[in-house]
């Protein structure tokens, strides 16, 4: 308690923070109750299995932590050191990888830090990676309000509070990591791009956010490329958004599947199929569902995109129940989604502006990853866990364009 009352009281006083507008009991009550949901989904993760990730990066976190005081110079070297044949060689490899690992390694040396205050005990370990992490999802909460004004009480829902996304970030894992360098990199380009050219502290924030996205999950920079890009591209030139956007994607899968022909080690299809290899060779949890096998060619990819996306964005099904009663939640959450895209068809508000670069740079991101997710995932609990931190790019859209007073008054 004594823990979580100071840092709730440090975030107070941040003045990044402070500049969202959000009131101080706003600020500690989204911290708390993220702080509850990494406990309570921790809890039930450890219900369904003794083998957790999120576990197991606690444990050699607590390792690393004593090899800090008893080996120093191992401590700070071995992030460094590959014990791989092959030495630093397959940066894009799935396994027996030094840069595979060092995903995982990142995330229990900042743990190992974290245990100076804490000594291991995981629920501490919570308190201080969500607050760190605060930051980003804050970061993303300051962006959306400049696209959707005056609309702060749907933006803290869809920024903090989607179910999937709140559980699966506020749980000791690599996503949450993830979502909140994605947030610096957009909280920076959009605030350089609104205010004029980039400054030196802003470019630095946007490359050293940029590079811990590579080294926790490369695919995810690679879809954020052509996204920033395009972005990027249509908001200086004010060029056309959409046609900027699908140029960029045309060409980009050109280079995506051709690459290879610049460069003979780099093949980027025949990346994303060793990763659904990979996964196969875990074996089979019970959440395990039938992918197609995936070869490094466009017509592969192409005849199995409408399969991937049914898995990345659809799943789980309600039929899937019979897989795992801890599917309900999610299904339910589902179809609450499916929902506001019915109401945001049906009664979305009448704008004749064309869509706002930075929206579409969220869903084209998102629904590539999403893709790239359903190619190589054969499990419904990882999607979810994967899926969820791109939700707030599909979803924020959605809930601030949806004509919420129409439909008072329809259904009055």
């Amino acid at each position: 308690m004594l823990f979580l009352c100071i840092f709730s009281w440090l975030l107070t006083r941040s003045r990044f923070i402070i500049k969202s507008g959000l009131p101080n009991k706003v600020i500690v009550g989204l911290f708390i109750i993220k702080v509850i949901a990494g406990c309570v989904f921790y809890w039930m993760l450890l219900q369904t299995s003794t083998s957790l990730d999120t576990l197991g990066y606690n444990l050699f976190g607590l390792e690393e932590y004593h090899l800090l005081f008893n080996h120093p110079k191992e401590y700070f070297t071995n992030l460094f050191t590959s014990g791989y044949t092959n030495g630093y060689q397959g940066i894009l490899s799935s396994a027996d990888s030094y840069w595979k690992d060092l995903a995982d390694n990142i995330v229990v040396k900042f743990l190992s830090i974290c245990d100076i205050l804490s000594r291991g005990n995981y629920f501490i370990n919570v308190i201080i990676y969500n607050y760190v992490l605060f930051f980003g999802t804050i970061g993303l909460y300051r962006t959306f309000c400049k696209v959707y004004k005056n609309k702060q009480s749907l933006l803290i829902i869809g920024c903090f509070l989607l179910p999937s996304m709140l559980f699966n970030t506020s749980v000791i894992h690599k996503e949450g990591f993830i979502l909140a360098a994605v947030n610096v990199v957009i909280f920076n380009i959009y605030a350089a791009l609104q205010k004029g050219p980039f400054k030196a502290s802003r470019t630095f924030y946007i490359i050293a956010a940029s590079a811990f996205i590579f080294l926790l999950r490369n695919y995810v920079f690679i879809a954020f490329l052509p996204a920033v890009f395009a972005w990027v591209l249509s908001s200086v030139k004010k060029y056309n958004a959409i046609l900027t956007f699908s140029i960029t994607y045309f060409v980009g899968a050109i280079i995506f599947f051709n690459i290879n022909k610049l460069a003979d080690k780099i093949n980027l299809p025949q990346s994303v199929s060793n990763k659904q290899e990979s996964f196969e060779k875990l074996g089979m949890p019970h959440t395990y569902i039938t992918v197609d096998t995936l070869k490094p060619t466009f017509k592969s990819f192409a005849v199995n995109a409408p399969q991937a996306l049914s898995h990345s964005l659809l799943r789980p099904y309600f039929t899937d129940i019979i897989m795992s009663p801890f599917l309900l939640p999610y299904i339910i959450e589902l179809l609450l989604y499916q929902l506001l895209l019915v109401l945001f068809i049906f009664f979305r508000e009448k704008k004749t502006c064309s869509p706002d670069p930075f929206i579409l740079f969220g869903f084209f991101f998102s629904i590539s990853v999403l893709l790239i997710i359903g190619y190589i995932v054969p499990a419904i609990g990882p999607i979810i866990r994967y899926r969820s931190i791109y939700l707030p790019f599909i979803l924020i859209p959605i809930i601030c364009t949806i004509d919420w007073k129409r439909i008072t008054l329809f259904y009055k």
